[in-house]
């Protein structure tokens, strides 16, 4: 999961369980005051009834000195401490409430006809809104007290419409959470990806250091917090392995410039005993001897013209005629190609391409020595095909040639990296002429990309 995902969640999860609180005690605190409101109604009104009560010389039965509308619109009993009614609105008529001990307060549900029920006519066209006959009621217990006796007041009122606004105000809160949610996840992916932004820019800055642009560097913010000191110690890392990358190219160039005259004088020396008939055994070794010089001269020279090639940030552009160079240099390896009984098959045009004359030079003496050496040891077979379009050169040297395993294939273009080292050796192999091979195709801005399959090797090189 990626951390703009988390991020996304855990800042969703968070704003919507707060609002989810938040929301909840407000809906308690709309419900409880509406009760409250209620209990002091009716407890007023059942002061008010209770009031207005005429009671008989001996408090069995009481009535009202005139007629009272509360009385048609609550629920409403009088009972005396021996449980005797003594007063009952006309509603006690319809259902029973059941007066609960030790309970002040309470709810109760019945199903009645609302017919029954007195309807305020500002609420009439409420009714349609009624799904149901089951009505709750919220009931009160009172205590009262006349000429020492004790009475209890049973008082209740429908909450027919108060249920009505509630399941409407819950409705609403639970569309405005959904919604706040798909609010507050779009909010949250984007101060994600505001958040993030910086770590993605240094990500980016990060993937375009390589190797070849040590010198870049991540920007730094301006304002100095935990991300300005990730990139500080990001660019103090680069700027440790820019150096050490720096004196370890030094290094190899030094020593290959070092090592390249002694080892000329070696040679010439080699040679000059050879030119004086030694006997058979001396001769046979101071061949020997001065094969491994020439290799080792080889690599010395390689190693030279990578370290050059590493330190190049760009190269020259002139006209450069590939078709030229390529039939220059099969002329050049006529000789060994006859030898080893290699075949050449060419599909080249008139290829005009403006770039480096000597890096391209060296590309095609790199792939088709390359092409040379590790072609089969009989019929033997290269193709060559170049082409240009739109100012773009494009160039496959294929070979004859053994499998190479899926694995091996992308590790060719590394530096000492070979296949067959028993034939590299033999050949004189270094495993540096694919390396330098990459870098000149890099240098012109282009790819390299290598095949192997039905015994053909196939170099593809595009460059721009």
């Amino acid at each position: 999961m990626k951390v703009k995902t988390k991020f996304t969640l855990w800042i969703s999860l968070a704003a919507l369980t707060t609002a989810t609180i938040f929301s909840l005690f407000v809906y308690v605190e709309l419900v409880e005051e509406p009760y409250r409101l209620i209990d002091r109604e009716l407890t007023e009104i059942a002061g008010t009834v209770f009031n207005n009560l005429e009671f008989s010389e001996f408090g069995e039965d009481a009535h009202l000195h005139h007629e009272d509308r509360h009385v048609q619109r609550y629920w409403l009993k009088i009972i005396d401490s021996n449980g005797k009614v003594i007063f009952a609105s006309p509603l006690t008529q319809e259902f029973a409430i059941p007066l609960i001990e030790g309970r002040q307060a309470y709810f109760i549900k019945k199903e009645i006809p609302l017919t029954s029920l007195w309807i305020d006519p500002q609420d009439a066209k409420k009714l349609e809104d009624v799904r149901s006959d089951s009505v709750r009621f919220r009931v009160l217990v009172l205590p009262r007290n006349f000429s020492q006796q004790k009475y209890t007041v049973l008082i209740a009122k429908p909450l027919l419409f108060l249920d009505l606004e509630l399941h409407e105000l819950l409705t609403r809160l639970i569309v405005g959470i959904f919604t706040t949610s798909i609010f507050i996840f779009m909010l949250s992916y984007f101060l994600a990806g505001r958040i993030l932004q910086p770590l993605a820019t240094i990500n980016y800055k990060i993937k375009e250091i390589r190797e070849n642009s040590l010198d870049l560097r991540i920007p730094l913010g301006s304002s100095k917090d935990e991300l300005y000191a990730l990139s500080l110690s990001l660019n103090s890392m680069v700027d440790r392995l820019q150096h050490s990358f720096s004196r370890q190219k030094e290094f190899v160039s030094n020593a290959a410039h070092e090592l390249k005259s002694p080892l000329t004088i070696l040679m010439l020396g080699q040679e000059e005993m050879l030119a004086n008939n030694p006997s058979k055994s001396i001769h046979r070794e101071l061949e020997k001897q001065l094969s491994t010089m020439r290799r080792l001269s080889w690599l010395i020279r390689n190693l030279l013209d990578i370290s050059r090639l590493e330190q190049d940030e760009n190269c020259s552009r002139e006209p450069v005629r590939v078709d030229v160079l390529i039939d220059r240099v099969l002329e050049d390896y006529r000789e060994i190609l006859q030898a080893q009984n290699i075949v050449v098959e060419t599909g080249i045009e008139e290829c005009r391409f403006s770039g480096d004359l000597e890096k391209i030079l060296q590309l095609l003496i790199n792939l088709i020595d390359n092409a040379t050496k590790y072609n089969t040891e009989t019929n033997g077979r290269i193709r060559i095909t170049a082409r240009t379009n739109k100012g773009k050169l494009n160039l496959t040297i294929a070979n004859t040639s053994q499998d190479i395993p899926p694995a091996d294939l992308p590790r060719l273009f590394e530096q000492f990296f070979r296949v067959e080292k028993s034939r590299s050796q033999s050949f004189g192999g270094s495993g540096l002429g694919l390396t330098i091979a990459k870098r000149i195709v890099e240098l012109h801005g282009g790819s390299i990309e290598v095949q192997n399959r039905d015994g053909w090797t196939t170099f593809s090189v595009t460059l721009t």
